[in-house]
């Protein structure tokens, strides 16, 4: 991990149920796409990012239908703008990576432009990759924060430090990192990380 003058760093941000609440926003779209009842998946805890085995199969048929049309209304966490401005301030990189790529969108950088211009997300670079961690390797990052272990486990084995935004997906699921429950604890968590770098 490095840091700049002041300790200032380079961190990525996930987008989705990171700076959003994706995971409730999409549920009744997949309820429709599926044909299945909105009670049986928030039974179940189930939506876009946790489909069971039966339910796989067609993620990227469900996304080039509806992410275009529904993602820039996805609602943000509500202090995710000031949290973002906060880290700016402390003299910060922000590098937005998100999942988001051509296969799922018609346009991911349109798509998720207009988004976080509707939700007053300041940042520096927007990387749209499946690949995470070759993406923060190349942009030289020292802190990841997303919701997804599996993304917080690849860029750990890059000896990049991953802060984990609780989600609905992943409450049940044990990490061996730092989790976060909002943007005034995922600063205060880059802070810790900043100030024992001095």
């Amino acid at each position: 991990m490095s840091a700049g003058r002041n300790n200032t760093m380079n961190i990525a941000v996930d987008i989705d149920d990171t700076l959003t609440n994706s995971f409730d926003y999409f549920m009744p779209f997949i309820a429709e796409y599926l044909g299945v009842e909105l009670s049986e998946l928030k039974r179940r805890n189930v939506s876009y990012s946790n489909l069971p085995e039966e339910w796989r199969g067609n993620e990227v048929d469900f996304c080039r239908k509806y992410y275009d049309r529904i993602v820039s209304d996805t609602t943000f966490k509500p202090d995710a703008a000031l949290g973002m401005r906060q880290l700016h301030e402390l003299g910060h990189r922000i590098i937005i990576i998100t999942g988001r790529s051509e296969p799922l969108y018609t346009d991911p950088y349109k798509t998720t432009i207009e988004e976080l211009a509707r939700g007053d997300i300041e940042y520096d670079g927007l990387i749209c990759t499946m690949k995470k961690a070759e993406a923060c390797l190349s942009e030289n990052i020292s802190v990841m924060i997303d919701d997804l272990p599996k993304n917080c486990d690849a860029v750990r084995a890059c000896e990049i430090t991953p802060i984990l935004f609780n989600s609905p997906a992943n409450r049940d699921t044990k990490v061996p990192y730092r989790r976060v429950s909002t943007w005034a604890e995922a600063v205060d968590a880059v802070k810790e990380i900043s100030a024992q770098l001095q």
